[in-house]
């Protein structure tokens, strides 16, 4: 069946940036109708003002296989929430992250109706955290056999990603005026002293060897003219962790190396699962029988989505993603071809496997 650009094009018409909840709840207005008129089960909670879609196949919080897709997106210029149709490529925010992943999710429950138990989290705010994913598992939606997060590498099967941990140092000091450095007590040289002995003992990563710990500098404030020292610096680190039982060891070396005040400020850690299990195994098949032309990987990822909420369940998290490229920027697309196949795809893929299980 071909990709709705319908739907595409109204869910991006919405233009539903995530700090525009108002616009988001849109978005999961124009969802949540087309699905109740197709005769799923549509229910709708509202989280912190986000209204979060759950839609099923069958009634309850519990299918057998559960979906997550995102309806946020990224700022972008009011142009590019216009739907662009280039032969079989979708231009334009939102058609590879993550609309065009929320309709094939969308298609696929419709497409299983009275065939499969199978659900879908349209979640609001996975660009900024997820916070409406975390309030949907809390309210007792979850998976019973395999959750599949439809927010990751084309051709790929992702089974891991890392936590995160967000840290703010702060230096403080005595001001002064430039002219007499020695007159003061400069917080800038204490947190770059502090970052310097940090930087100098964390481990080096490369492109070709990615999965370990990374730490990196995002933001730096500091003073308010050019011929004053400040009284205060600040700088937020940004840390991916591999493994969950390192996280305190991480927060203890930052404080005692950089001897600077710490406060983390946002964490989420490492999902792992078992890439032999027999639910991740059976959905590289349908990949590659699907995409035979193609070479389709196990991935671990550095990046995060909302499958790090899903881990809860105690089942199998697969994080797949139709085909797309250029993210976050102005050059966004999707292969509407390709999201056709991937529904397709675990159209038949859930058919199968739950009628094994």
């Amino acid at each position: 069946m071909p990709t709705d650009t319908k739907l595409l094009a109204a869910l991006m018409a919405c233009k539903p940036v995530s700090s525009q909840p108002e616009n988001v709840n849109r978005a999961s207005a124009i969802l949540t109708q087309k699905l109740t008129a197709a005769g799923l089960h549509c229910t709708v909670e509202t989280c912190n003002g986000r209204n979060v879609l759950f839609a099923a196949t069958t009634p309850g919080k519990e299918p057998d296989v559960l979906l997550n897709a995102h309806l946020d997106v990224v700022p972008a210029p009011d142009e590019l929430f216009t739907l662009k149709i280039d032969g079989n490529v979708a231009r334009g925010r939102g058609t590879c992250d993550c609309l065009g992943n929320a309709v094939c999710a969308a298609q696929v429950l419709v497409n299983l109706k009275n065939q499969a138990s199978v659900g879908a989290i349209f979640t609001c705010d996975e660009e900024i955290g997820g916070d409406t994913t975390a309030a949907m598992v809390k309210l007792g939606y979850r998976a019973r056999q395999l959750a599949i997060v439809i927010d990751g590498s084309r051709y790929a099967v992702a089974v891991a990603q890392k936590g995160i941990i967000i840290i703010r140092l702060r230096a403080r000091g005595a001001g002064g005026h430039a002219s007499a450095p020695w007159a003061c007590d400069n917080p800038i040289d204490k947190l770059f002293n502090g970052y310097a002995k940090l930087k100098n003992t964390w481990p080096e990563v490369t492109a070709a060897d990615q999965w370990h710990d990374t730490m990196t500098p995002c933001q730096i404030q500091a003073g308010f003219a050019d011929n004053q020292i400040p009284d205060q610096a600040e700088m937020t680190i940004n840390i991916r962790y591999t493994n969950a039982e390192d996280y305190a060891t991480i927060t203890r070396l930052v404080e005692s190396l950089t001897g600077l005040e710490t406060d983390v400020t946002r964490t989420c850690a490492p999902l792992y699962t078992d890439e032999n299990a027999p639910a991740i195994q059976a959905l590289l098949a349908a990949l590659r029988q699907t995409f035979p032309a193609e070479t389709i990987t196990v991935q671990r990822m550095n990046g995060a989505t909302d499958a790090r909420h899903l881990s809860a369940f105690g089942v199998p998290v697969a994080i797949i993603g139709t085909p797309g490229g250029n993210v976050h920027s102005d050059q966004e697309w999707a292969d509407l071809d390709g999201i056709a196949k991937y529904t397709d795809m675990l159209t038949g893929f859930i058919r199968d496997f739950t009628s094994k299980h």
